[in-house]
């Protein structure tokens, strides 16, 4: 065989798992990307799986920042192999393994004289295997106690019972007892938890809630309502941040914070009955008076120019999980809204099997366990040329500016500046880092088993800048100050330089201007994270028409904050693009220009299309979401 030296792969692929195979191909003579495992040496075999006794010189690229590459880094490793150093603690990864049935208990984990026991012709591993709804059915339907039964068991039945018709109510009755929490969504998880205390007539808790009706078609929510007032009932104090109007009209005490958001915020501006809410003037009071409103598509549509439709993308064959086996014809150039109840299979055929097939992921050497590879289906065709999937992830955002690109431009503003050139001062000179942080602005003290404590620089007051970037000010303001102001701040103080307003333009139209310039991304919400990428993609001037794919954009959003969107999501439409997104909120589905809403149910009751068309057509339906499409339309919003 050949030898392979570092550099043999592409730079684009190399990181810290690339490096170790590329070190352990050097030494052992094999092609990573051409030579079968069978044609491997049975040393190499050895190495790459068990290990190897020599420590290894391992060579990769340090994750790039801005547009600038990472590094090249190179230092010893000791390989503890496949087993020993990337698959521990029985963690199952998608790249280079995949799981079998046990051959002797057929996946069940139990033993044979366990799953002889059956209830109603099924023992417990079939029990767990069954959605939700049929176990409900059988508990109610199938299972007679006898008359001698003991008092224990009826009580636990009958708690069994009010979780499993709870969790049937809030659309949840497509899942299973075996069902993996980690494929649970934030919104089942946090219904899963309270359907916990059912039953179990504790009293005196403080129960904590964060967006409980997110990924909730409207159907559901009353149920959630009922089973809210009776913990409160109970004994209990439920505290929830919540903004959809119907479980916030629930509420017995209302506290609102603002009166704007970030710098803002922070102020209790109305507290007390929901009655003081309403005849408040925030935000919010507003919202509840009915004045906030979202244009329908028909609204929409006559303050368009044209309207024209350009082609359609379809979908054939889908088949994924619960989809039976979909012909869809979705229109182009258009703002479409895929709706239906819980599990209806909203996901699979946008997510998994539309995104999955047109946003390809790359595949590299490191281990995941998203799984990259698109739904089953036969064919998609009528695609545009570029797609993309906005998803509300931070991962790739350090803080606003650097995701937007305006670091740099910002530092050649101060370099130009004529106090700079007085100093002699050029950009390399600005954009040194503080010696004392190493330009990271922060320290960090590990604190054993409790969480790391991070304190700002003394030194550069958090910044990261050397001394010379505080010598230069513009309208009063150093290149060190620009990290602490919010983007409409910035936008303020910096109007007349033409490549950073047009990004700032954007972020004050979709909502985001009070965040500020150097916020970390890991303190941004996911739905500040996906309007971030979408003002990214509105500042790129495409001369190819681009298809956004989008899930849930609403999640965590007051009725202000998705007004907005709406607005970013038409203008995109305007502009030649087509959206197309995952969505409950009744307001946002009027304001589509095509609706796609699939059921009747969840689960195996759905993966059908049972209605699509124009809004205004599904609202004449018997869907379950045509009642309130209906009563959004009819009141004229």
């Amino acid at each position: 065989g050949a030898m392979y030296s570092p550099g043999y792969w592409p730079e684009t692929y190399l990181c810290k798992d690339t490096g170790i195979i590329q070190a352990l191909a050097a030494r052992y003579h094999f092609d990573p990307h051409e030579t079968p495992w069978r044609e491997m040496s049975m040393e190499a075999r050895g190495a790459f799986l068990y290990g190897d006794d020599q420590p290894m010189e391992v060579t990769y690229r340090s994750k790039s920042t801005g547009k600038r590459a990472g590094k090249l880094i190179t230092h010893t490793v000791n390989w503890e192999g496949f087993y020993g150093g990337w698959v521990k603690d029985w963690d199952v990864h998608g790249t280079y393994t995949r799981t079998v049935p046990c051959p002797a208990c057929g996946g069940a984990g139990l033993k044979a004289e366990y799953l002889a026991v059956a209830l109603c012709d099924y023992n417990f591993h079939q029990l767990s295997e069954i959605s939700l709804g049929e176990l409900l059915d059988l508990l109610d339907n199938r299972l007679i106690l006898p008359d001698d039964g003991s008092s224990h068991i009826r009580t636990s039945l009958s708690i069994a019972r009010k979780r499993l018709r709870f969790l049937g109510k809030v659309g949840l009755g497509y899942l299973n007892l075996n069902r993996p929490t980690g494929t649970l969504s934030a919104g089942e998880a946090q219904r899963i938890q309270l359907a916990g205390l059912l039953g179990t007539e504790l009293t005196s808790l403080t129960v904590l809630l964060d967006e409980p009706t997110r990924a909730m078609h409207p159907a559901e929510l009353d149920a959630l309502g009922t089973v809210l007032l009776e913990q409160r009932d109970q004994g209990n104090t439920l505290v929830i941040i919540e903004h959809d109007e119907q479980i916030i009209r629930l509420a017995d005490h209302v506290i609102e914070l603002g009166p704007g958001a970030g710098k803002e915020g922070g102020q209790v501006v109305t507290q007390g009955s929901i009655n003081k809410l309403v005849e408040s003037n925030t935000w919010t009071g507003k919202l509840l008076r009915g004045e906030i409103l979202i244009k329908s598509a028909a609204q929409s549509r006559l303050d368009q120019e044209g309207g024209k439709r350009n082609g359609v993308l379809s979908i054939r064959g889908a088949r994924e999980n619960n989809l039976q086996n979909l012909d869809i014809e979705i229109p182009l150039n258009a703002l479409v809204g895929v709706c239906g109840v819980s599990g209806s299979g909203k996901g699979t055929l946008l997510i998994d099997t539309l995104g999955r097939a047109l946003v390809r992921q790359k595949h590299t050497t490191s281990f995941a366990n998203e799984r990259i590879d698109p739904g089953l289906h036969d064919v998609i065709d009528g695609s545009p040329g570029r797609v993309l999937l906005v998803d509300q992830s931070r991962k790739e955002i350090r803080s606003p500016a650097r995701y937007l690109g305006l670091v740099q431009p910002m530092l050649k503003v101060f370099a130009a500046s004529g106090e700079s050139q007085a100093l002699g001062l050029d950009e390399r000179q600005l954009r040194r880092t503080c010696t004392t942080c190493k330009g990271r602005g922060l320290f960090r003290m590990e604190m054993g088993f409790l969480p790391d404590s991070l304190t700002s620089c003394e030194t550069c007051k958090g910044t990261g800048y050397g001394p010379e970037a505080w010598q230069v000010r513009i309208n009063g303001i150093s290149l060190p100050e620009v990290n602490l102001l919010t983007l409409d701040e910035v936008l303020e103080n910096f109007s007349e330089q033409e490549k950073i307003v047009r990004s700032l333009l954007l972020t004050k139209e979709v909502g985001l201007g009070y965040l500020t310039w150097n916020q970390p991304g890991y303190s941004l919400s996911g739905g500040e994270a996906q309007r971030l990428k979408i003002v990214k993609q509105l500042r790129k001037k495409s001369i190819t028409s681009s298809l956004f794919i989008l899930d849930e954009p609403t999640v965590g959003q007051h009725m202000e904050d998705t007004r907005r969107l709406v607005q970013v999501l038409r203008r995109l439409v305007v502009e030649g693009h087509s959206v197309i997104l995952i969505e409950h909120h009744v307001h946002v589905l009027a304001a589509c220009d095509w609706l796609i809403e699939l059921g009747p149910g969840g689960g195996v009751r759905g993966g059908r299309v049972i209605a699509s068309g124009t809004p205004e057509h599904v609202a004449s339906l018997d869907t379950p979401t045509a009642p309130y499409l209906r009563e959004v339309l009819g009141a004229g919003r």
